[in-house]
């Protein structure tokens, strides 16, 4: 470069380097989601547990027992069947608008929480 009669002076070339992308900085998922790249985009998935939309927001199934169907109920945060391991043995569980409800299977008595016992009757008494 430069006047060849007088002086020329070397030409220095600047390599270009490459903008880094990264596709997860700002994040475009929402909220309890997490960003991973997949083929230079950005993929969003919910957390552990949680459930919904990766890129508006993930939450747990339920927190209260409302947001379950009548014949479930919110049990850590997931619509689960209320019943089993709560009535005790001959008794049967139907659920009642969320809650378990125990009773003894038919010709049997007792606590049905923990346990119905066969009813017993007594023989007839003779008089002499």
């Amino acid at each position: 470069e430069g006047d060849p009669f007088s002086r020329c002076t070397r030409i220095t070339t600047t390599s270009f380097r490459p903008e880094i992308i990264d596709p997860c900085n700002p994040t475009p998922c929402g909220t309890n989601a997490v960003c991973n790249e997949r083929n230079k985009a950005a993929s969003c998935t919910c957390l552990p547990g949680l459930q919904g939309n990766p890129y508006i927001e993930c939450k747990p199934e339920c927190t209260i027992n409302q947001e379950c169907p009548v014949n479930l109920a919110c049990i850590a945060n997931k619509c689960k069947d209320p019943c089993p391991g709560v009535c005790g043995t001959h008794a049967t569980c139907s659920v009642n608008n969320h809650y378990p409800n125990c009773q003894c299977d038919p010709g049997y008595e007792g606590d049905p929480f923990s346990r119905c016992y066969l009813k017993t009757t007594l023989p007839p008494r003779v008089e002499i």
